[in-house]
């Protein structure tokens, strides 16, 4: 029985091997925890599948202070083609204290346009330009910061259906203390102008680059802070 699973879990890494190879990005599934001032604050979850030529990339956050809870899940399929991502379909959610949020768009260039889901009516969107959605940019971060270049740039439609830029600087790389263990990581800092809010990304090499820490202030102060637990 040993033998019979230790040959299919050899025969699963080669065709996963041979995948991987095809669409330079490894799926995973990874758990963190959410903290804020050294207290648990909640924890997120992200899982990456590829099937048939395309992602989908699942997160999602569940955060809860006192009597105020948040939750927000994003659903996102994406393509990837010579190491760009091109976005189909994503959906967000956001439920907890407070008024419920969403948005669903689906993105056909063939026409060159972006559709409002729930209205199946097309908004103002240029897909040439804003080729991705919000969520899916972090896997393509998580592609560039393998190379030579420190500055990156993306154009998105976010979680409201809206269009922006996303800019980012590679600072460096540092070792980190994680639930997960120690671990090396490229840090990565959000660039926003005019303000308040500030936001660094660190993504490990050993773990073929995923996302290991986010932390999220505003005004100096700590906002939350996710830090990798498992990672499959």
């Amino acid at each position: 029985m040993k033998f019979v699973q230790g040959l299919m879990a050899t025969v699963a890494l080669t065709a996963s091997t041979a995948v991987f190879a095809l669409t330079e990005l490894t799926p995973y599934e990874t758990r963190y925890e959410v903290t804020r001032g050294g207290s648990e604050y909640g924890e997120a979850v992200r899982t990456l599948t590829y099937e048939d030529g395309y992602f989908n990339l699942y997160t999602e956050t569940e955060i809860s202070l006192l009597f105020l809870s948040d939750r927000r899940r994003y659903w996102s399929e994406f393509s990837l083609d010579d190491g760009k991502v091109t976005s189909h379909e994503f959906t967000y959610k956001r439920s907890g204290t407070g008024r419920n949020k969403g948005f669903s768009g689906s993105f056909d260039h063939e026409q060159q346009v972006v559709i409002d889901k729930e209205t199946n009516q097309p908004i103002a969107v240029d897909p040439s330009v804003y080729h991705m959605d919000e969520a899916a940019s972090i896997e393509q971060l998580r592609l560039d910061v393998r190379g030579e270049e420190t500055d990156y740039r993306y154009a998105v439609v976010d979680e409201k259906g809206q269009t922006d830029e996303l800019v980012f600087k590679r600072v460096g790389e540092e070792t980190l203390q994680l639930p997960y263990g120690e671990i090396k990581a490229i840090k990565v800092e959000r660039i926003r102008e005019n303000s308040r809010r500030e936001t660094d990304y660190w993504f490990a090499p050993k773990l073929d680059y995923v996302l290991v820490k986010m932390e999220q202030r505003e005004d100096g102060d700590e906002v939350a802070t996710l830090q990798l637990k498992t990672f499959n």
